[in-house]
Order: C-alpha cells, then structure tokens, then sequence
C-alpha cells in the first residue's frame, strides 16, 4: 500500500480537512481526509488530546494509503470509533500537513474557530487503569442522576446519593483515581486550552468511559481535592456552570493567558505563545501576533512583549534577545526587565527615534531605572 500525501490545502480562506473515521473497520483503522469549509459545514467532533511520543508509530489507512501516526493518536481513534456509524472528526495531527509550515501556521490561526464551531470536543486521557475506570463510572452515575433534575444545585445532593453506600477505603479509591486523571500528560499542554475553552460541548474519555465535561469540572470540589493554579485554571474553562461563573467569563487577556498557563507544556517553545493567541480576546485589536513558524523564537518573544507593553506600534528592532523560557521567567517584572535591556548602551538601536517613546512608555508603566546585567 502506497503512502499517504497530503495534497495542498488553500491558505487563503478558512478552508480546513476533516476526517472521516469509517464503521466496521477496526483494525487496521480507515479514515477518509476531505476539505470542509465554514460555507459547507457537516457535523464534526474536535479532538482534544496529547500527542505523546514519535519512538512506537503505528499505522492506519487513510484514503486507500497508508500513515504512521503516534501511539496516543492511534489508541484516542481507537477509544472513540463506533463499530455502528462512521464519525467525522477533526484531529490535528492528521488534518494538517505537519511538514508544511505555511499551512501549519494558517491552520493554527483558524484553531479557535474550529474548536468553536464543532458540535462536541472529545477530550481524551489515555488509556483505563483499575483507578480511573472506577471514578468514570461513578461520575457516570452521577451524570445520569443529573438528568432527572433542572436544578444544578441539586448535585451534591446526588453525589450524596451515589456514594452514601461506599465504605470508607472505596471513597478513597475514588480520590485516588481523580488524581490520577488530573495528573494525566493531558493537562500539561499548552494546546488544550484554547481546544477546551473554545468548546460548546465536551466529554471526557478514558479507555472505554466517558463523561460529560461538565460533571467532570464538579468533581474536584465534590471530592475535596485542591488543584494547583494551573489545573484549576483548566478545570474552570471546561464547558458548563463553572465556566460562566468563572475569571474566563471576565478577564481574557494575553497577559492574563500567559500568566495563568505559563508552567503549560509544548513541544515547540513558540507553541506556548502561539497556542493561547486564539483565546486572548485583546489580539483581535492587532495584526502583530499571529502564528508564524517562519519567524525566529526571539522575534516572536519580542512581537509579544511588544504588544504586551504596547509599543508594538513603533517602528523599532529587536533589543533584546529572549527565550520563550525568559518572558515567562520575568512576568511578574515585564516592564522593569525590558527597561533594563532597553537603557543598555551597547545596543546600537539606542540612536533611533523610538527608543525614546520605548523609554517613556515603560517609565508610564511604572518601570524603574535600574543599572543591570546585559540580558541580550
């Protein structure tokens, strides 16, 4: 069988590929790729998952040839497929051209719109152990307790109900086996937040069970589990109640963003800036940042912390020469560290006509003069 080639996709519009995961054929599984378009737009589901790692590829069919994908790209396919109905899905790693980073960096921007327009977004964990599938089958019950009743207030009163007949080691158990969700490689990835928070409707799976999003996001509180800033931030973006009520429905900043999932995970380091570009409602404002892979890391760390401070508008180069690792480092002291960089005489761009307005700008935002170690 022949290997898979992707055939060029247009990056003018808002064209995208969706992927057709075919009934009665589970191993090896088929898929059909087509081009969808906002215009013409089928029911879909978005996958949310980790890539995981490239050493244990397997393959699959896709259009009559043949494609290695990763272990965890295989087994979320597999976990999901429906022996009865064909479903059309939207995954990533399949319905962009990874190899192609024109389109890679196109595809990224229209993300959001993606995640926002499917009908559901199936949030995949991995694989079951003992531990998970019994904390999934009791939010099962509590899900299904949640139908008989309109008033959401209602579901401690039914968690009550679900676990009033546990003895005291099995209600552990049940801790023991959020945790062990919680702590999946799932929410450490920067990609999943903007997967997650753009989502109408999701469900989580592991293994074989599934749960609504919504009940899922209740069972921290329910179990008496404190989260650290970073996955209560992910919890509180999954679509439902606490969604509405939460810092998401009020303050959604890039600033915000990247502060928040600044101990998030990516392969590529620019892909922790790119990947909360779609969420950030105060990027609409600017063409500046957008994702490019074309660009160096250092120039699209200085296009952020220029939109960050606002003098993105002025005509300056680059001077400095950051990681993504310092922007997240210096956070908390944006404007002092930038000040820093930008009263070091050595750099030669101190002669042009905006270094002053820079100066000026970061003085305005409270930044202090200070005599520092060159950071370029």
């Amino acid at each position: 069988m022949a290997n898979f080639e992707y055939k060029p996709i247009s990056l003018e519009g808002s064209a995208f590929r969706l992927l057709r995961l075919l009934k009665g054929h589970a191993n090896p599984i088929h898929c059909q790729l087509f081009d969808a378009s906002p215009e013409r737009l089928c029911d879909y589901a978005a996958l949310s998952y980790t890539w995981g790692a490239e050493k244990t590829p397997c393959d699959i069919v896709i259009n009559e040839s043949n494609i290695r994908v990763t272990k965890n790209v295989y087994l979320a396919l597999r976990d999901i497929y429906h022996q009865g109905k064909d479903l059309v899905l939207w995954v990533d790693a399949l319905c962009i051209d990874q190899n192609n980073n024109d389109e890679r960096g196109q595809q990224v921007q229209q993300m959001g719109s993606i995640y926002n327009k499917a009908k559901r977004v199936i949030i995949w964990l991995g694989e079951a152990t003992y531990d998970t599938d019994y904390i999934m089958d009791h939010m099962k019950q509590l899900e299904e307790g949640l139908k008989h009743t309109s008033n959401s207030q209602e579901i401690s009163c039914i968690w009550s109900k679900v676990i009033c007949n546990l003895r005291p080691d099995q209600k552990d158990l049940l801790v023991e086996g959020l945790q062990v969700l919680l702590h999946r490689s799932w929410f450490k990835r920067v990609w999943i937040i903007q997967e997650t928070g753009n989502a109408q409707a999701a469900i989580i799976i592991c293994g074989s069970k599934s749960v609504s999003a919504s009940v899922f996001a209740c069972m921290p509180a329910l179990l008496g589990i404190t989260l650290d800033l970073h996955c209560q931030s992910i919890i509180d973006i999954m679509p439902g109640p606490s969604r509405d009520s939460s810092w998401w429905a009020k303050k959604r900043d890039l600033y915000t963003m990247l502060y928040k999932f600044r101990n998030s995970e990516a392969t590529k380091p620019q892909d922790r800036i790119f990947a909360l570009l779609g969420i950030s409602l105060d990027i609409y404002s600017t063409n500046t940042l957008k994702a490019d892979y074309r660009k160096d890391i250092q120039d699209v760390v200085f296009d952020t912390i220029s939109f960050l401070l606002n003098f993105n508008t002025l005509n300056i180069y680059r001077f400095f020469n950051w990681r993504v690792l310092d922007l997240f480092k210096n956070l908390d002291i944006l404007a002092n560290e930038v000040l820093k960089c930008a009263m070091n005489t050595s750099h030669e761009w101190a002669i042009q006509e905006g270094h002053g307005a820079v100066v000026k700008l970061l003085l305005e935002k409270g930044a202090k003069l200070e005599t520092t170690d060159d950071y370029s």
